[in-house]
């Protein structure tokens, strides 16, 4: 069986302890660490520190620890990161099943051209949280460039209601819902509206 590695930061080989002691007070001083401050910590001469360091190749040695701490640093800063991108996903998966639920309780004849902005407003918010992009205002715009409203504005009642049935069922497919357009006789349809009738969740 091979002996570990001895790392700089380690004790060396033949190192006495003593001399060991004073270059772990030096490492843990961080960046600002100076032969002098241990001096003082100790009470010894700084003459008698700095051949220490010198034999023992404290600078390198303090360098290598720097580093090895950064490495360290770096790599729990993206396990955190990723931990908080699979916490929004979910968050943003639940937040799309309640709107979803929510949709499915409004009667899309009844949504005024400002309603389905708004609702095509929340639906493309949504999707942007899902994918972990920034929840910043879109301007949404119709084939000619000009605002949504004036786009839904312009549509018959029946039209009204096929584009809010298109926009449910995009947001009930985005959601994981396999029957986005459930009818009165679809149980899961009445649980789902059940779910929306009382309005925005209270949960956390």
């Amino acid at each position: 069986m091979s002996e570990p590695e001895i790392l700089p930061w380690d004790r060396q080989d033949r190192e006495p302890e003593k001399a060991y002691g004073y270059f772990v007070l030096y490492r843990d001083l961080g960046r600002t660490r100076t032969v002098a401050k241990v001096a003082s910590e100790v009470n010894k001469s700084r003459d008698y520190l700095h051949k220490l360091a010198t034999a023992w190749k404290w600078v390198q040695r303090a360098a290598a620890w720097d580093r090895e701490e950064d490495r360290q640093y770096v790599e729990g800063l993206a396990e955190q990161r990723r931990d908080m991108a699979k916490r929004h996903a979910r968050i943003a998966s639940a937040l799309q099943a309640k709107i979803v639920a929510r949709l499915q309780s409004l009667d899309a004849s009844k949504l005024s051209p400002g309603d389905i902005a708004r609702w095509l407003e929340v639906a493309t918010r949504v999707e942007r949280l899902a994918l972990g992009l920034p929840d910043s205002t879109t301007a949404h715009t119709g084939p000619d460039g000009g605002p949504i409203r004036a786009e839904v504005e312009q549509m018959t009642e029946q039209q009204r209601a096929d584009f809010f049935r298109a926009l449910m069922a995009e947001a009930a497919a985005r959601a994981g819902q396999a029957n986005p357009t459930a009818g009165p006789d679809d149980p899961a349809g009445d649980d789902e509206r059940e779910e929306g009738a009382g309005g925005a969740s209270t949960e956390d």
